[in-house]
């Protein structure tokens, strides 16, 4: 599940308050506004909004049939270590690349 910290309005004016907003952490979802990545590489940041938003996909897909179970935190800890590592998030970035350029093939041009 994607966790939410509780509904509150934050007013973002300035890009310090976003700062203070994001933290520690490298994405977060803004109320009617989508999401906003905040990581060290555009191929990290590309990687985690598609993430995201496939997450949130499967989310809202699955509370429509019933109630979510929550995955024990420790796997989803071990999946979340894994699936940002360098090497995983290149291979991922590079795989999106070459589905993009199949399907437009004059992108480069």
């Amino acid at each position: 599940m994607i966790a939410c910290t509780p509904s509150k309005l934050i007013p973002i004016l300035r890009l310090s308050d976003l700062r203070l907003t994001l933290g520690d952490k490298r994405a977060i979802l803004l109320a009617h506004h989508g999401q906003l990545v905040a990581t060290s590489t555009i191929e990290e940041a590309a990687v985690l909004a598609v993430f995201i938003e496939r997450a949130a996909r499967m989310q809202v897909l699955a509370q429509s049939i019933g109630k979510v179970k929550p995955i024990d935190p420790a796997i989803a800890r071990e999946a979340h270590d894994y699936r940002l590592k360098p090497r995983a998030v290149a291979a991922t970035f590079h795989y999106f690349a070459r589905r993009a350029l199949k399907l437009e093939r004059d992108v480069l041009d």
